[in-house]
């Protein structure tokens, strides 16, 4: 998780559209545009902050639901455990008492509840099919258009729909081919795959990025998950080029941490 939280980084994010305004009222030299590219670039930089942290708190969210409602289902079970028993100590001991004071008549067999192990609910990970892609041409289309178009597809992203935030973003990349959020939307693309499970959709995305978006924001982020989905694979030779090559190219950042993190996972596992 970065260290920026989503209300500076909107705060942040707010400045800068501010100042390109400012920039782009003020002037048109050669000093100004550079300083304007510099920071739509940024901003672009900021946005794809937001939308990481956004995503992590929704797995976040998510994780502590299915600790909780397994939780609970234990303590109930537990509950209905212990009060199961106690009705049978109850109903043997009236039994005994019954026999002491009475003459010997044949034994009624008691309704007594079945005391059951405690479920052990195993997660599933949904298989996502690969979306068809439409045959829709290029279409000009205006800013709030695209956006609302990422929009849509990272909601479902979000709310865990990985088949249709899959197909979504394969659309939008498509249709908006040029679109400031086309690096993006690759990029989510391959975590719609690898959140679901399958790996080589995965790595076909996030290679896409790096072929086709070399100056994204997003390259040192899909590099990680491209050593992630070789790990997932047991592909280890695959898995450690692609994590090495995260430390040496972005030392210093949390990526690279979380590089050397699974590398030491798989020297622990013996795989080099």
């Amino acid at each position: 998780m970065s260290r920026y939280s989503l209300a500076s980084v909107s705060l942040a994010m707010a400045f800068l559209a501010a100042s390109v305004n400012g920039f782009a009222q003020s002037g048109s030299d050669t000093q100004l545009v550079y300083q304007l590219q510099q920071l739509q670039d940024e901003i672009r930089e900021l946005r794809g902050l937001v939308e990481q942290q956004a995503f992590e708190l929704e797995n976040l969210k998510r994780r502590q639901r299915d600790q909780y409602l397994d939780l609970d289902q234990r303590l109930t079970q537990a509950s209905t455990g212990i009060a199961a028993g106690n009705n049978i100590v109850a109903d043997n001991a009236n039994t005994t008492a019954s026999v002491s004071s009475a003459p010997e008549q044949p034994q009624i067999g008691q309704d007594v509840p079945e005391v059951r192990q405690p479920l052990v609910v195993q997660r599933t990970v949904t298989s996502v099919p690969l979306p068809t892609t439409s045959s829709a041409a290029v279409v000009a289309a205006s800013p709030a258009e695209e956006k609302a178009g990422y929009d849509n597809a990272f909601s479902a992203l979000k709310d865990l729909r990985y088949a249709e935030s899959a197909q979504a973003f394969l659309d939008f990349i498509e249709l908006y081919p040029n679109s400031e959020y086309a690096d993006n939307a690759q990029y989510w693309l391959g975590e719609s795959f690898y959140a679901a499970g399958n790996y080589d959709l995965a790595l076909n995305a996030f290679n896409g990025l790096l072929s086709n978006y070399h100056d994204s924001s997003k390259t040192a982020d899909a590099l990680l998950k491209i050593g992630y989905s070789h790990y997932e694979k047991k592909e280890w030779p695959q898995a450690r080029a692609a994590l090495e090559q995260v430390k040496a190219q972005y030392p210093e950042t949390t990526l690279s941490r979380l590089a050397e993190s699974r590398l030491r996972n798989m020297r622990l596992e013996g795989h080099f």
